[in-house]
């Protein structure tokens, strides 16, 4: 289920993240953050200080040593999140810990299974690519229909290897903000909201608009 929520520009965008964030977030409320160029969370987050959840994690991430330099942490953590979420005494949970790659999933698929536990709230900050990945959910990836809550898989991408929360752990999720710019993604936007395409294993991110989740795509393409 998707609300579409049109803005003007990418800054815009990150302020109108910020005020659905602040309805929907609070100290009972899991936060799970993902990468790419689509989200600014110093905007969103860090610099108005007033979402508050009680614990952040990563939704996925490029597998190598803790904090290297394509690291979603990385970024996280020079974009000011990492000391936004220690000032607030916000718990923060991420992926890479120097282990084997299939053991990196293993472990954090404990993690937020343990979160699944303690956070009835569960918020997810969500991007969509060109090619209709979310998260690390690439098409056709095993991460569809995994009955896992992580994953970790090799794609054809410029970063393969890939760890990331499946479908079935987004499933778990009582809502998402989606930000969606540039002309670029808007055919990947038109298939998301078409009735007709129905098939999440060719286009994972439509599973948005099939499920019952309420959804805020936020974007600047007029669709």
């Amino acid at each position: 289920m998707i609300d579409v929520v049109n803005i003007k520009n990418w800054e815009e965008g990150q302020k109108k993240a910020h005020d659905i964030l602040k309805k929907m977030v609070d100290g009972e409320t899991l936060l799970a953050l993902s990468g790419g160029t689509s989200v600014d969370y110093r905007l969103m987050l860090v610099d108005p200080n007033d979402v508050v959840p009680g614990a952040i994690s990563i939704v996925d991430e490029r597998y190598g040593e803790p904090f290297h330099k394509n690291s979603n942490e990385l970024l996280l953590k020079n974009i000011g999140v990492k000391d936004w979420a220690d000032k607030n005494c916000i718990e923060s949970h991420k992926f890479l810990r120097g282990i084997d790659f299939l053991e990196t999933a293993k472990e954090y698929g404990k993690e937020i299974k343990d979160l699944f536990g303690r956070f009835k709230k569960r918020v997810g900050v969500m991007g969509v690519g060109t090619n209709l990945h979310t998260a690390g959910i690439f098409p056709y990836s095993v991460a569809v229909k995994s009955p896992k809550f992580v994953e970790a898989e090799t794609v054809e991408d410029m970063f393969p290897r890939r760890l990331t929360l499946t479908l079935k752990a987004l499933g778990e999720f009582t809502g998402f903000v989606l930000l969606v710019f540039e002309e670029e993604k808007k055919a990947a936007i038109k298939i998301i909201l078409d009735e007709t395409e129905n098939d999440v294993q060719k286009y994972p991110a439509i599973f948005y608009r099939k499920s019952k989740i309420n959804s805020y795509l936020i974007t600047d393409q007029d669709i």
